[in-house]
């Protein structure tokens, strides 16, 4: 059995550089103890994307960023399992605000095996928790750790079920099993549910006894976004294909008049940044009425939008917004889709929004909100301008 004198005359050198690292993602404040993580990391983390996480922050006050020196946005890393718990819960109904509370309230608890366990079971990336310090044993996986058939099972030896782990990655959970210094780390390892043994960093949380019936540390593997020759996928300029896209739409509404033009419009976004769909709806009272979207996937209907959803806070506030999964369900979106609602304005009033479909959710630079949200105001004045139109219509009719 090791204890905390020997684990403490471990090289720390070694310990600290290759067992807590990268602090361009991951910060370790060692005057606080708090570890804080990139926005990136967060979302590929949580699986809740980027413009998600900035309209809750902005609407709800959670997840609460942390500012650098240089003020670059990070999250407390602890936040993971409360936002992917949201995510959870906003997919199974509960309204939003009630599952940010239901967050909140949750920071102040003593994390568990059983509450870690609860959300990180629908993470997005591998994650195990180990008791020890000698062995480091599994005694929890979750659902992407169970189902790759390389990785460590509950009751094995962590250690013997993937050698190459590393004797750092062992020191630095064996501190934190023992209770040698903050109760959250980052740990550099060997991937542990992958055929090669490829570096991997983990968020390790340690659980107390009194809140278990052993101390426990809880890993949630971070992702690494590979191209198919196993080299890191270069970034694109999300700005650049929004401005192309926007410029498009632009020349379509002035190529053609009416609601054509709008129709026009959506497509050359809808092919310009690789989109499956998108529709214009106007909304009143509560009631949503879509036309039939672009590439004909969904037809023109009239939807009673339940009171508190985010697709009446969106229309609303004036703000872009990605759809949540009940808003998905609703509006019939494509299966494994997101949708992202841009309000329409005339006026200085919101009268519908432009919805655009996409295979996952994009990040979207400032930029490419501006463009989106002139283009939508510039469509909001073609839609005042045919419902004139059809109202002096009927008029002269009747």
């Amino acid at each position: 059995m090791l204890n905390a004198h020997a684990l403490a005359n471990n090289d720390h050198a070694t310990a600290g550089r290759t067992a807590f690292g990268r602090p361009s993602l991951i910060e370790d404040d060692s005057d606080t103890g708090v570890v804080t993580i990139s926005a990136a990391e967060m979302v590929r983390l949580s699986g809740v994307g980027r413009e998600r996480l900035r309209t809750w922050e902005r609407r709800h006050g959670f997840p609460t960023p942390v500012r650098c020196e240089n003020n670059v946005r990070r999250y407390v890393a602890e936040d993971v399992r409360h936002v992917i718990a949201v995510s959870r819960a906003v997919d199974r109904g509960v309204p939003l605000v009630t599952a940010i509370e239901q967050a909140l309230e949750a920071r102040e608890e003593e994390p568990t095996l059983a509450s870690l366990g609860a959300a990180l079971d629908h993470a997005p990336t591998p994650a195990i928790a180990v008791s020890g310090p000698e062995p480091l044993n599994v005694i929890w996986a979750n659902g992407p750790t169970q189902a790759a058939p390389e990785a460590p099972v509950v009751g094995s030896d962590l250690l013997e079920a993937v050698p190459t782990f590393g004797a750092a990655a062992k020191s630095a959970i064996q501190r934190l099993l023992i209770g040698e210094g903050a109760e959250t780390g980052i740990v550099t390892h060997t991937d542990w549910v992958g055929t090669f043994p490829v570096e991997r960093r983990s968020i390790a949380w340690r659980i107390p006894p009194e809140a278990s019936e052993e101390a426990v540390v809880v890993l949630i593997q971070l992702p690494e976004a590979v191209g198919a020759a196993g080299l890191p996928v270069p970034s694109v300029d999300q700005a650049a294909v929004w401005a192309s896209a926007t410029r498009d739409a632009r020349r379509a509404l002035q190529q053609e008049s009416g609601l054509g033009s709008a129709q026009r419009a959506l497509g050359e976004l809808v092919r310009g940044t690789g989109g499956l769909d998108a529709f214009l709806a106007t909304c009143h009272h509560g009631r949503l009425r879509t036309a039939t979207s672009v590439r004909g996937t969904m037809p023109a209907r009239t939807l009673e939008l339940p009171t508190g959803c985010d697709i009446i806070s969106a229309i609303g506030d004036g703000q872009i917004d990605w759809l949540g999964e009940s808003s998905l369900r609703l509006l019939g979106a494509p299966s494994r889709s997101q949708a992202v609602l841009v309000p329409v304005i005339s006026g200085g009033e919101s009268i519908g929004a432009m919805v655009l479909m996409f295979p996952t959710e994009l990040a979207l630079p400032d930029l490419a909100r501006e463009l989106l949200l002139t283009l939508a105001t510039t469509i909001g004045t073609v839609l005042q301008r045919e419902h004139h139109a059809a109202a002096a219509e009927h008029a002269r009719a009747a």
